[in-house]
């Protein structure tokens, strides 16, 4: 009321996007982790990791498109097994 500045609904939703970005990006990791572990797949886990790829990528292209910025940062594209990130040590420069 006095000093404080009023969220605008546009930021609210776009951060309530960006947290569903988040939860299910954590759910495909989390389904394709478990995926890399066993050693039977059902047909609903598979079914359930093609639906997440869908709503992640339906969601992300709206956040683009609403140019939404993330409240922190994360590995949603770039995730550990990304090596071309990695930068070599000094002594595998010099060789």
């Amino acid at each position: 009321m006095f000093g404080k500045k009023k969220k605008s609904v546009e930021k609210i939703e776009n951060d309530r996007l960006m947290d569903s970005i988040h939860d299910i990006q954590r759910r495909i990791s989390n389904v394709q982790r478990l995926m890399n572990n066993s050693l039977e797949v059902t047909d609903a886990t598979q079914l359930q990791l093609r639906a997440d790829r869908a709503k992640y990528q339906f969601l992300y292209l709206e956040a683009r498109r609403r140019k939404a910025q993330a409240k922190q940062t994360t590995d949603i594209i770039f995730g550990d097994e990304d090596t071309f990130l990695k930068q070599p040590s000094r002594a595998e420069k010099h060789w």
